[in-house]
């Protein structure tokens, strides 16, 4: 058994969107929350108020905090759970941050991981003293900032998908982290919460396809930019990060049952089993306006931290990924930017050059003879 002390004590670091939305809610249920934030522009607002307002899902009120920080130590100090909640492509940077300031008593979570061994060999490699490190496919929440101060919760995931380095240990540790967050899905290996973050594909497409309208207009395209062309493009690459799950042995459910199961469409749109169905019968979905430029998490976290992941495991697992390596060149020369070079490459995620019985074998113990 892994003793890990009852968690009452939260250091979130992050205070953007999911950062806010995770306060708020855990501090609604009684928990002890410190927030982090990097930037003081993002934590004045909160810091004048002492904590965060929020609507939607939860209802409309104020959330206390008792502590919003821009110092990683002060909010990481005695906390039971350290949960990382920052876009995947500041995954690094977070690591090197905490780091110094992490000590194996603490569980230590990111939400969302799916970026395998990044975090957890970073705070490592940075001196940290790393116990137990989790983490889930995907934020807890649909949620968007309506103010600085202001928090709108449109859903709550009904699933999250759930796992441990190493895997072995998930079952122990997931007791824990249920005092938390109760609707938590163990898993065998952080493989399996990677194939489930599906906004790498359908931010990227949908964002692409829209383009010039975005630039022009900054439109809403969860429904009608999501045409039935535009839904054929995702299905595609759908069928890929599909493909390339089951060669590594993870089993995944295709979109339009994975929305329904996480509660981001209804029947209709698991039914209809198009991407075009899923997401023009998606409530929670149909009030995200398009971003007002391509310089945004859409393109420049979902492609290098999920497109890229996706294609460099299916060289992992020799399966070819040419609908996922032909948006990641687009998105890169629409963008300006190497998303593939910058991106969660197997050396980023910790893997090199091992094959995939060695990849699942180190994930599954946490070592693997002769490396």
């Amino acid at each position: 058994m892994i003793d890990v002390p009852p968690i009452k004590s939260i250091a979130i670091i992050g205070a953007g969107d999911g950062g806010c939305a995770a306060a708020a809610q855990l501090a609604q249920r009684g928990f002890d929350i410190r927030l982090y934030g990097r930037s003081r522009a993002t934590t004045e607002p909160l810091s004048a108020t002492g904590g965060i307002e929020y609507e939607g899902a939860l209802g409309e009120g104020f959330a206390p905090l008792s502590l919003i920080t821009n110092d990683a130590g002060t909010a990481i100090a005695g906390a039971d759970l350290v949960l990382i909640m920052v876009p995947t492509h500041a995954h690094e940077d977070v690591a090197r941050t905490i780091a110094p300031h992490i000590a194996p008593r603490q569980v230590v979570m990111a939400a969302p991981g799916h970026t395998l061994l990044l975090i957890p060999n970073t705070i490592r490699k940075a001196g940290g003293r790393l116990g137990i490190y989790c983490d889930s496919s995907s934020l807890p929440f649909i949620c968007r900032k309506s103010a600085p101060g202001r928090i709108n919760i449109t859903r709550a995931a009904q699933i999250l998908y759930f796992a441990v380095f190493p895997g072995e240990k998930v079952a122990d540790v997931a007791e824990d982290v249920r005092q938390v967050f109760p609707h938590i899905e163990p898993t065998p290996s952080l493989l399996h919460t990677v194939f489930p973050y599906t906004n790498a594909i359908h931010h990227p497409p949908a964002l692409l396809l829209n383009v010039g309208r975005v630039e022009s207009t900054a439109g809403d395209y969860h429904h009608d930019g999501i045409t039935p062309s535009v839904g054929r493009l995702i299905e595609a690459l759908d069928a890929e990060r599909l493909a390339v799950a089951a060669a590594l042995g993870v089993r995944i459910e295709p979109l339009p049952q994975f929305f329904f199961r996480m509660g981001y469409t209804n029947e209709a749109g698991r039914d209809g089993g198009t991407a075009y169905d899923v997401f023009h019968n998606s409530e929670p979905n149909r009030w995200i306006k398009a971003p007002a430029t391509i310089d945004h998490r859409f393109l420049n976290e979902d492609v290098p931290y999920g497109l890229v992941a996706i294609a460099e495991l299916g060289h992992v697992a020799q399966v070819p990924t040419p609908c996922a390596d032909a948006v990641i060149e687009i998105a890169s020369i629409v963008a300006g930017r190497s998303y593939r070079r910058d991106g969660l490459t197997r050396d980023r995620m910790g893997i090199g050059a091992m094959t995939a019985s060695q990849v699942t074998t180190l994930l599954r113990t946490g070592h693997i003879a002769g490396i």
